[in-house]
């Protein structure tokens, strides 16, 4: 299973603070779902709600650009990566689970 807790903590990575911001303004748009029921439609409700986030970060000049990420549901659990090399990992662990 994909342990995000190893993605988010354990991956060395060169952050920024403003990458941190972001990260942390990212996660809080997602975590707005939390305890809500899994349905068929939650993960186009937090692609929308991550976009617009994403939107507002580069009008402030927070980021550049839309940064890379993911969102997806495997066995009623939902999984969320932000940033390229979180994103690449948790999908190579979905398809070695068989989820994607």
């Amino acid at each position: 299973m994909a342990d995000l807790q190893k993605l988010i903590f354990e991956t060395r990575t060169r952050v920024t603070d403003r990458e941190i911001l972001a990260t942390a303004r990212l996660n809080a748009r997602v975590k707005a779902f939390a305890g809500q029921e899994l349905s068929d439609d939650i993960i186009d409700r937090i692609n929308e709600a991550v976009a617009e986030e994403a939107d507002r970060l580069i009008v402030e000049g927070v980021l550049p650009e839309r940064p890379d990420w993911l969102a997806v549901i495997v066995r009623r659990r939902l999984y969320v990566a932000f940033g390229s090399s979180a994103v690449q990992q948790l999908s190579r662990e979905l398809k070695q689970m068989d989820a994607l």
